[in-house]
């Protein structure tokens, strides 16, 4: 696929990037060492990722760095190899720094007399090139990576300096109102989210009678495969859930499930859930739970989570049991709230000792009810909210696509 080159107005032309920018530092640079032998390091973490702006950088000693590193220069436009697209847009200009070295996965891209740094930084983050640079990535699924020669065949609209600096003054206008909306509203957003929250935990906080769930329910784990057998893609008759199935939507995504052999299953037959039973991981993402859909009941479980079996449904309704799971006393219970060290694995021992509100089977389903209701009313709100996000977004997308046909 070619890079889509359209009529440009009068005054403007094509040129290659080459022409309009150089892709690497000048071989005669080197960053100079502080007083303590240190140079800037940058990463791509911690962009602005609306704006492309990177203010924070690290020091790292010259001699560590000057042989494994790509160097840049002051206003180099660091464009990532492994992210160009969708919302990790990392693309940054450097102007706080004279010169240093940044990580292998960019490319360091330094315009040239007659193209402005910041002209260049919205050109890399326009949509038609971003789409334009993901469809030649190359590389096997999940490491791919921008490569040099796509990145050189890339072709960018050329205006005067003069008109450059206007559309990039109008740039940042326009963008930085659209920036500020959206904001405005993901903030509405969260407040939703919050107000979601504390509804639920308030509706479980007055019920004083507590139990532990081991005495309404079995905790019971699932199971890995056996040595040397792998996971497949070809639909058997036995389904292997895995914790990347998990959504935060409280199921299993159907989209990826894999699968194993009759043999396998005969193996670990004893390690799987129902359609009764709510799954809960206990280890990587810590903590998602969720019901089993009817196209997986009897499906084999992963070791990475673990299902409740509820003893007695005339004490315990699952759906009662699933919303106690994303209360915050759950997560304080679990240790889940604790961010500061990462938890390798929440055992069964303590998932099963966590003390649930107890009322009830009338109670539960009444507070199911009311917090469902909630639920939808909350979810509505939010769909046009991030309705309106969406919206704005593609505006942006458009206002800088415009920018560079010369209708800005």
């Amino acid at each position: 696929m070619e890079q889509v080159l359209y009529k440009l107005p009068d005054g403007w032309e094509w040129r290659t990037i080459e022409e309009a920018a150089q892709i690497g530092a000048d071989r005669g640079f080197a960053p100079t060492p502080d007083s303590e032998g240190n140079v800037p390091f940058i990463g791509m973490t911690d962009i602005d990722q609306e704006t492309g702006q990177k203010s924070t950088y690290e020091l790292r000693n010259f001699d560590d760095v000057k042989k494994g590193y790509t160097k840049f220069q002051r206003n180099a436009v660091l464009f990532a190899k492994i992210t160009p697209c969708t919302e990790n847009n990392k693309t940054a200009l450097i102007a706080n720094v004279e010169g240093g070295f940044a990580t292998t996965e960019v490319f360091p891209i330094h315009a040239l007399d007659s193209v402005e740094p910041k002209y260049l930084l919205h050109f890399f983050r326009s949509p038609s090139v971003r789409r334009f640079l993901i469809d030649h990535m190359e590389g096997a699924t999940g490491r791919q990576r921008v490569p040099l020669k796509a990145l050189k065949s890339v072709s960018i609209p050329v205006c005067g300096l003069r008109e450059q600096k206007r559309i990039v003054e109008k740039l940042d206008a326009l963008l930085t109102r659209i920036d500020t909306a959206i904001e405005h509203l993901q903030e509405s957003v969260t407040l939703k989210k919050n107000l979601l929250q504390s509804a639920l935990d308030g509706q479980f906080a007055v019920i004083a009678e507590r139990m532990t769930i081991e005495s309404l329910a079995e905790v019971k784990g699932g199971k890995r495969l056996p040595k040397g057998q792998k996971l497949s893609d070809e639909e058997t008759e036995h389904p292997y859930i895995r914790v990347a199935d998990f959504t935060d939507k409280g199921t299993i995504d159907l989209s990826g499930i894999k699968y194993i052999s009759k043999e396998i299953h005969e193996q670990i037959k004893r390690y799987v859930i129902s359609k009764d039973d709510l799954y809960i991981s206990i280890a990587g993402t810590i903590g998602k739970t969720g019901f089993v859909p009817p196209e997986l009941d009897g499906a084999n479980l992963t070791e990475n989570a673990a299902k409740l079996v509820i003893k007695d449904k005339q004490q315990l309704d699952l759906s009662y049991l699933y919303l106690f799971t994303l209360t915050s006393d759950f997560s304080a219970q679990a240790g889940l709230a604790t961010k500061t060290v990462a938890q390798p694995k929440l055992a069964l021992t303590r998932l099963s000792k966590i003390e649930i509100p107890k009322c009830s089977l009338e109670e539960q389903k009444s507070l199911v009810s009311t917090i469902e209701a909630l639920k939808s009313k909350i979810h509505d709100a939010e769909a046009v909210l991030l309705g309106k996000i969406e919206d704005l977004k593609s505006l942006k997308a458009s206002i800088l696509d415009s920018a560079f046909k010369g209708e800005l």
